[in-house]
């Protein structure tokens, strides 16, 4: 009952700090409120949800790569992930980091209240780029695991905390240039640029 009563005046709080400020037409701050409240009220009250959806949907979408390479083993019940290396066996688990929740959830409260473009292109960017980070996910996890299989239990850390992350970010800043640099580029009038 308490979770339901500070989530109903979260909402509340934050679409009056949303419609006043549009009533008063500062989009800037509008986009920042709408975006940064609906991201923290979602992380709140929605991540564990998430999380474990996520989590085991990763997990059934290698299992179908496992199936076909034979180059790993998953437990899709407990999202955990298992390969012999030459240098002994590595558990992975696929957790709250390693689900995208954080990312989902960022570009989509950014998708939302960008103020450019249609309804129907943001339901379409959101669509799509939420799957485009799910597949990037995976691609992610699986860099991590081609990696550890090729050099060893020893490159398991260096794999997870320094080259995934640096494919990932560059997969999230191909997404962002696409869905806001690049639209509101297209979208914003100066002069006669050609």
């Amino acid at each position: 009952m308490n979770h339901f009563i500070i989530l109903t005046m979260s909402l509340l709080l934050w679409a009056l700090a949303f419609l006043g400020l549009r009533k008063i037409k500062m989009n800037f701050f509008k986009f920042m409120i709408g975006s940064l409240g609906l991201f923290t009220i979602a992380m709140i009250f929605l991540s564990g949800f998430l999380e474990m959806s996520l989590s085991l949907a990763i997990s059934n979408s290698l299992s179908i790569i496992e199936r076909f390479t034979h180059y790993f083993q998953v437990f899709s019940e407990n999202s955990i992930i298992t390969l012999d290396t030459k240098s002994g066996i590595v558990s992975m688990s696929i957790n709250y980091e390693c689900s995208g929740v954080i990312e989902m959830l960022v570009f989509t409260s950014l998708a939302i209240f960008f103020p450019f473009g249609s309804i129907f292109r943001k339901a379409f960017s959101i669509i799509m780029g939420n799957i485009y980070i799910y597949i990037s996910n995976i691609i992610r996890i699986m860099s991590i695991i081609f990696i550890t299989k090729t050099f060893g239990a020893e490159a398991y850390y260096m794999a997870h905390t320094l080259i995934a992350r640096v494919i990932f970010f560059v997969f999230m800043l191909l997404l962002y240039y696409f869905v806001f640099t690049f639209t509101q580029m297209k979208y914003q009038n100066v002069g006669d640029i050609k």
